[in-house]
């Protein structure tokens, strides 16, 4: 993700949400962590013990090799307790869940009370459909900036969007408590 035209970056900016949401040393669980590069830059904040997760074995490898303690995972599975992590970080991977109510209550479920659901997904306008041509649109998303709002607070009472606009793409980073 670049920074759009306002000079937001969506990187930093969920950086930033995850750093507001955690009290002293946190446990964090990224979700769909691909390569590892953002595990790298969450597991540098003071303070975080941090797991990750993804359903692509290279994926795991890829961040293990990092040295993130990286684990094979579903989110609508979570191997975890109720009540682990004080902060559950995805970046703009939700729009590929199978069954997003479930992930969220996946979510929901292992965040400790008073915990930060930090999520970063494009607007549906097709600019992250690699593979599909430019402009195409997603049939159907699951999560995206005009639907994640509202599937976000069935399961938290409070939660908040940063649009970050430019020219050719745009993406919302939501905190949900």
């Amino acid at each position: 993700m670049s920074p759009p035209a306002d000079g937001l970056d969506p990187t930093r900016e969920a950086l930033k949400a995850i750093d507001r949401a955690m009290t002293g040393d946190s446990d964090v669980l990224e979700v769909g962590c691909g390569t590892g590069v953002m595990a790298e830059r969450i597991s540098a904040l003071s303070g975080v013990t941090l797991v990750v997760i993804d359903h692509s074995d290279a994926s795991v490898e890829l961040a293990e090799a990092r040295g993130i303690d990286a684990r094979w995972a579903d989110i609508c599975y979570l191997p975890f307790e109720d009540d682990t992590f004080d902060v559950v970080y995805a970046g703009a991977m939700l729009h590929e869940v199978r069954d997003i109510e479930r992930a969220v209550a996946e979510v929901r479920r292992v965040l400790r009370p008073g915990g930060t659901f930090v999520a970063v997904t494009d607007v549906d306008d097709g600019s992250a459909n690699e593979g599909r041509g430019k402009g195409a649109r997603r049939a159907n998303p699951r999560f995206s900036s005009e639907n994640g709002e509202g599937k976000l607070a069935r399961r938290f009472s409070d939660v908040r969007r940063h649009d970050l606009e430019s020219g050719d793409s745009s993406v919302t980073v939501f905190e949900a408590r």
